[in-house]
């Protein structure tokens, strides 16, 4: 049997789909620590070490490579939508502390909360109604 080669260390819960992966690809992946074993309370910090035949090293790296970069590619936009929504929600709470600080009878400030939370909840039903008819 030829020697086996570490390619890549996968938290428990995404073994199967990494040595799904390389199968997919007529790759030999190995996993190295029994599963059924761990216990529970490890699950979060311990990684599993997949390995293949040293003869598939190179192709098994590039098929682990591509995948990475499909990820990284398809998390971008939801990054970018994030970051987005993330600045909206700042510069919003950053209007309504300096309304409060400004309005000593506090009248301004309330009004501003209950604009605030009328908009918020309209785009939310307009949000489920759309998401309604797409199912």
């Amino acid at each position: 049997m030829a020697e086996l080669v570490t390619v890549y260390e996968a938290r428990p819960s995404d073994v199967a789909r990494i040595v799904g992966l390389l199968e997919s690809h007529h790759l030999h992946p190995m996993v190295a620590d029994d599963l059924e074993r761990m216990g529970t309370y490890r699950d979060q910090s311990h990684t599993v070490a997949i390995a293949v035949p040293a003869t598939e090293r190179d192709t098994a790296l590039g098929v682990l490579a591509e995948n990475e970069r499909q990820d990284r590619t398809r998390l971008s936009h939801l990054i970018k939508v994030t970051d987005g929504a993330v600045l909206f929600v700042v510069a919003v709470l950053a209007f309504v502390a300096i309304v409060g600080v400004l309005d000593a009878n506090g009248k301004w400030f309330a009004a501003t909360w209950v604009i605030l939370c009328v908009v918020a909840a309209t785009a939310l039903i307009h949000w489920a109604w759309t998401r309604k008819g797409e199912g």
